[in-house]
This record gives structure tokens, sequence and C-alpha cells, in this order.
């Protein structure tokens, strides 16, 4: 096995999954471009600690009871009130005078970063399916035949390490951005991820409501 290879291709992929945009991309934003760098990176923090948990159980054992509809269909609820109530306090704060200075504590506290980043993730148990995509894809390339506990170890490792890497550079990228964007400019951006975590809950809310119906 061409170790190097492996552990590259590994961390390409877990950097791509974390591309398209949704609620833990969209609170890494909300708190870069206020100034709250620490935080925006307790978030990334939170989710890929999710992440992770996702990835063991896939490759140590995917739980039987993640396969119900009906646990499913919860996920789908819970993260549709978070996604409300985020969406709340993200309309909120855009009808303040200053959208550049936000204090509001659940941006600034580091803990509560983390607790959001960890609760928008893990209400994606179909995380689990993309570990096991990855799993697929390396065996297909020919890099490993068999995912034994030290394969699997460095499999997580590599994964989690490119999806925090994308999450801390978008960070990063958003808190050095803030200082061309204007005040009106970042309460059209506010609005814009607030009218996102609406669509991405109606999203989850569909979802659940046709697991349901399908019972």
């Amino acid at each position: 096995m061409d170790t190097f290879l492996f552990l590259i291709i590994t961390y390409v992929m877990g950097f791509l999954t974390a591309i398209p945009i949704g609620a833990t991309q969209i609170e890494i934003a909300k708190r870069s471009l206020n100034s709250h760098l620490r935080a925006a990176y307790m978030v990334a923090l939170g989710s890929v600690s999710s992440d992770f948990m996702y990835g063991s159980i896939a490759l140590f054992g995917v739980a039987p009871f993640l396969k119900s509809p009906i646990v499913v269909a919860i996920f789908g609820i819970v993260a549709t009130v978070i996604l409300w109530l985020l969406a709340f306090f993200t309309f909120r704060d855009g009808k303040k005078a200053n959208m550049l200075e936000l204090t509001h504590p659940t941006l600034k506290s580091k803990r509560l970063s983390y607790v959001t980043g960890f609760s928008l993730a893990v209400t994606n148990p179909m995380m689990i399916v993309w570990w096991l995509i990855g799993v697929r894809i390396i065996k297909d390339l020919g890099l490993v035949t068999d995912f034994d506990t030290h394969i699997s170890l460095l499999f997580l490792a590599a994964g989690t390490a490119g999806l925090a890497s994308y999450l801390m550079t978008l960070a990063n990228t958003l808190h050095w951005a803030k200082r061309f964007i204007s005040n009106e400019m970042m309460k059209k951006v506010n609005y814009g991820l607030g009218v996102v975590l609406i669509l991405l809950s109606i999203y989850f809310l569909g979802t659940s409501i046709r697991v349901l119906v399908n019972l």
C-alpha cells in the first residue's frame, strides 16, 4: 500500500466533503465576519467532532438504530428546530445598527459555539454514508484491500484533517475579508445567511415528513 498517496487522497476527499454550504459553514461565517475567530474555530471543531464520531461508527460498525426511519425522522425534526432558532438569531442580529460589531454571547462564547457546531453536524447521520462512500472509493482505486484497525484509524485521521482544514480555511478567509465589507453589505450577507438557514430547515422538515408518511 502506498501510504502517502492513501493519506493524500483521503485528506482531499475530507476537504471536498466540507465545501458544500450548510448550517455549519453559515455559523462559521457569522462569527468570522464579526471578529469572533476563536468562536468560529470552535464551531468547526464541534462539527468535526461529530463527523469523526460518525466516521468511527461507519468504520467500526454501523449502529442499527441509525437505519431506523423513525430515528432519521427525529434527527430531521431536531435539525429543523435548531435551524429555526439559528435563523431567528441571524435575522434579529441583522436589524442591529452596526453589523460589524456584533457582540451577542451566542456568537462570542466558545463553549456555545462548539455545542452549536456539534449539534448541527450530529443531526446529519447520513455523514455515515459519506464515510462509507470514501471507503469504497479507496478500495476501487486499489489503495487498500482490507480496512483493518490501523488503516481505519489512518483513514479517519486523514479524512477528519481534510474536513477541519476546509472549515478553518473558511473561517480565516472570511475573517480576513471582513475588512473589505461595509456595514450595509454585512446586513445583506446576514439576511442571506438567514434565508439559507430557513431553506435548510424546510429541507430537513420535508425529509422528516416524507419519511413519516411512508412508514
